[in-house]
């Protein structure tokens, strides 16, 4: 115990971050710093992913079928919904399953229906659409990609947030989750990930 306590001390004293930060940064656990980040004028576009690189959901283009296989492909917690760019809302990957626990095997087979996220409108006949509109995230984040990266960071650290969605005029211009920002806090230490590639690829 002795020799423990003394290499701690030992490195808190040779670097600011100490042996547990280091520690976590080698093993890439999701888990922010508590510390108080500034920004040198970087924005939220600038730690968020772009539309173009975020696995989305087509609201009334999916069958069941294809959502159940994009839930076997993706093991995201979430997925946004969009119809074209417009945000429709965040569903999550525990309800998507409930509403597919519901489904026959008919239902999803048949690539004519279309699964509906939309809340407010119901487009398609019932015979077309399946009503998925209960695994959207009651409240979901959204802010400007403008926005101070700074504040980005402490929204997730203080609200302990998954993700954020960014969007304009109701628009989805890309998302942030708790990933990015862990990997933006330890992207200073020079092995970051280091131990967590090797439990991911052993020899």
């Amino acid at each position: 115990m002795i020799c423990v306590m003394t290499s701690k001390w030992v490195g808190d004293a040779i670097s600011k971050d100490g042996i547990y930060p280091v520690w976590i940064a080698l093993r890439q656990y999701p888990w922010l710093s508590p510390f108080t980040y500034h920004d040198k004028g970087e924005t939220g576009a600038d730690v968020m992913k772009s539309l173009d690189e975020l696995v989305v959901i087509d609201d009334k283009e999916m069958s069941p079928g294809a959502l159940a296989a994009l839930l076997t492909k993706y093991d995201f917690n979430g997925f946004p919904v969009i119809r074209g760019t417009h945000l429709v809302g965040f569903a999550t990957r525990e309800k998507i399953q409930e509403v597919l626990g519901t489904l026959s095997s008919d239902d999803l087979s048949r690539n004519s229906r279309k699964c509906s996220f939309s809340r407010q409108e119901h487009v398609l006949p019932d015979d077309d659409g399946i009503d998925f509109s209960a695994s959207l995230e009651e409240t979901i984040l959204q802010l400007r990609k403008d926005v101070p990266q700074e504040l980005v960071v402490n929204m997730f650290q203080k609200l302990n947030l998954r993700q954020i969605l960014f969007t304009q005029s109701g628009n989805l211009t890309g998302m942030a989750t708790k990933a990015d920002i862990v990997s933006l806090l330890t992207s200073h230490f020079q092995h970051t990930g280091a131990l967590a590639e090797q439990s991911q690829n052993p020899p």
